[in-house]
């Protein structure tokens, strides 16, 4: 199992999806949650293990996240059977995240958020450099919101230069049903949101040119305590969607992760421990 997937299930600010309602702000929000769960149990240390579709504990693999004694930060480290070390640092301030700095086969990659006044995400400012041939990338995402709090636009620029509109509309609860994505006056690419009768997000879809309808790229169950119990990825042109089940602790920290084909075979397995 990458790193990267197991890293974005602990508190690092989660990269791993485009759509920037979901990407940015929902696992901006989560990250925050879970730190403050973290926190609020006086929780220093998560270890987490990886288990193979046999059941074997990966060989060769660990990852561990240790929090500084005052909870402003955080460091993860991780090793692989391939002899693949990576590290990452989190800032927080307020129970937020603030920033962080991952290093990983000499590539760097530092990420920062600011935050306005009510605690809503205004920006994030990051910037991947590689060591070895001296090319840097940069980008920002610069939200903005109504007057009720819901977000309406987003621009995201990459390299100071290259500008693409985020457009979001709502639906008849206020939720986020919508998100185009406009470059140059051009629509090129759109994403739908549909919930339950809770308001929680249950399908995020977008138009397959391919087949000509929408289908969806993820998908999301819940608990009785309101947190995800599942989640299904489909990829894009293909139908071996993968599906994620969590479970949590009486905290309300994630316990295990399950991952299974589309055959209910199993793929992959995660376990917590915290200390």
């Amino acid at each position: 199992m990458k790193y990267l997937i197991v890293l974005s299930l602990l508190l690092a600010g989660n990269q791993s999806f485009t759509q920037y309602y979901y990407n940015d702000l929902l696992s901006n929000q989560y990250s925050n949650n879970q730190f403050q769960i973290i926190k609020a149990n006086k929780i220093k240390q998560v270890q987490v293990k990886s288990f193979d579709a046999s059941g074997q504990a990966a060989e060769g693999f660990s990852l561990v996240q240790e929090f500084s004694a005052g909870y402003s930060q955080s460091t993860t480290t991780s090793n692989t059977a391939a002899n693949i070390s990576e590290a990452s640092i989190t800032n927080y301030n307020a129970d937020q995240v603030t920033a962080t700095n991952e290093i990983a086969k000499g590539v760097e990659t530092k990420v920062a958020y600011t935050y306005l006044q009510n605690g809503k995400l205004e920006t994030i400012s990051s910037s991947t450099t590689d060591t070895a041939l001296h090319y840097q990338t940069t980008e920002k995402h610069i939200w903005q919101y109504s007057n009720n709090g819901k977000p309406v636009q987003m621009l995201r620029i990459k390299n100071t230069t290259d500008t693409t509109f985020i457009v979001f509309s709502t639906d008849e609860q206020g939720n986020i049903a919508e998100e185009h994505w406009k470059k140059k006056g051009k629509d090129i690419e759109t994403y739908f949101y549909y919930y339950n009768t809770q308001n929680q997000l249950t399908d995020i879809v977008r138009f397959n040119k391919r087949v000509q309808k929408l289908l969806p790229d993820f998908l999301f169950e819940y608990d009785a305590q309101n947190r995800i119990a599942a989640m299904t990825q489909v990829p894009a042109g293909n139908s071996n969607y993968i599906i994620w089940n969590y479970s949590y602790n009486d905290k309300g920290l994630k316990q295990s992760e399950v991952c299974t084909n589309r055959q209910k075979e199993l793929i992959a397995k995660v376990q917590y421990t915290y200390q």
